[in-house]
């Protein structure tokens, strides 16, 4: 598998994020945050699928760091998500708390197990 197939997940997230601003759902802060998130998972795994590593200061982080971050963002923005939904009166809280109890706990290992260096999944696939 090629780790541009990263960048297209972010490139998803970014989408959700544009869809978010555009229908004008940015009027509470849960709606913020979840924006902010969404924005961003979505920058950090496209800088993950398209760069090896990244210089932040003197240090350098490997693209499975950054990929890592970006996981946990998507998984933290699932999460306020299905809460947005829950808490909303217009929202269907069944649905919305479901796909996110599902969603979540699977992005955000996913996001520790690669910030940790891919004890469980295996990245050498995208390398």
């Amino acid at each position: 598998m090629d780790r541009r197939f990263i960048a297209v997940v972010g490139v998803f997230d970014l989408l959700i994020a544009g869809g978010l601003a555009l229908l004008g759902a940015l009027s509470h802060p849960l709606s913020v945050a979840r924006f902010a998130l969404f924005v961003a998972a979505g920058v950090l795994l496209v800088v993950a699928g398209l760069r090896e590593s990244v210089a932040l200061g003197s240090t350098i982080l490997r693209w499975h760091v950054v990929a890592g971050a970006g996981y946990v963002c998507f998984g933290l923005a699932v999460l306020a998500n299905g809460l947005s939904s829950v808490l909303d009166a217009r929202g269907d809280p069944y649905f919305g708390g479901l796909f996110a109890l599902l969603l979540a706990p699977v992005m955000l290992f996913m996001g520790v197990d690669y910030l940790r260096g891919g004890v469980h999944f295996d990245r050498s696939t995208f390398e």
